[in-house]
């Protein structure tokens, strides 16, 4: 038999299903089982006592596969190993997923052309990575009485970011904040 979790994977053929409670040698309460058993090539319908009694000849388990065919489908195969190959998987799998992080951009009311260039680099860099970029500004006083200029900011600011963006949430008022957030441009 060969090593190492793929290896095992390969070899018993399985699918990768996630957290499933698989019925295990005499757990099985059926009397006829589709047995397969790749090693002696075998795949038909035989007694539950013949399966069992091949699996403990190989010195592996039965393992219900399938149980809602009609006769279950079960395999003769290591259990420790079938349960491994399947964390193994879901760990690779769960690092293959891409979480794209919410960075956040804070600009003011009364900001100078260089702040407002240096804010749009941030963001266009932070898009090009597939990161979500929530840009807020903070009202303070008499600011909150003219939306008009805020718009006006925030308009100069998405007309200079360079990259192509969609806009997940428009601008919205929260508070004493002004929120927007932006996503990257799917490819």
């Amino acid at each position: 038999m060969s090593h190492g979790w793929y290896a095992s994977y390969k070899l018993f053929n399985c699918k990768y299903i996630s957290e499933k409670k698989y019925k295990i040698n005499h757990q099985i309460r059926v009397p006829e089982v589709r047995l397969v058993y790749p090693e002696k090539e075998i795949n038909q319908v035989v007694s539950i006592d013949k399966a069992l009694e091949l699996a403990a000849e190989a010195g592996l388990d039965l393992v219900e596969v399938s149980p809602k065919t009609n006769p279950p489908v079960c395999k003769i195969l290591d259990y420790g190993q079938l349960l491994y190959a399947n964390k193994k998987l879901k760990q690779n799998e769960r690092k293959k997923q891409k979480t794209g992080e919410v960075k956040g951009i804070r600009i003011s009311y009364n900001m100078g052309k260089h702040d407002i260039e240096m804010r749009t680099k941030q963001t266009t860099k932070f898009l090009e990575k597939g990161n979500k970029v929530k840009i807020e500004m903070i009202l303070r006083g008499r600011q909150k009485a003219h939306p008009e200029h805020v718009k006006e900011v925030f308009d100069t600011f998405m007309n200079s970011v360079a990259t192509e963006y969609n806009i997940e949430q428009p601008l919205k008022r929260n508070g004493h904040k002004m929120i927007l957030v932006l996503t990257p441009m799917k490819k």
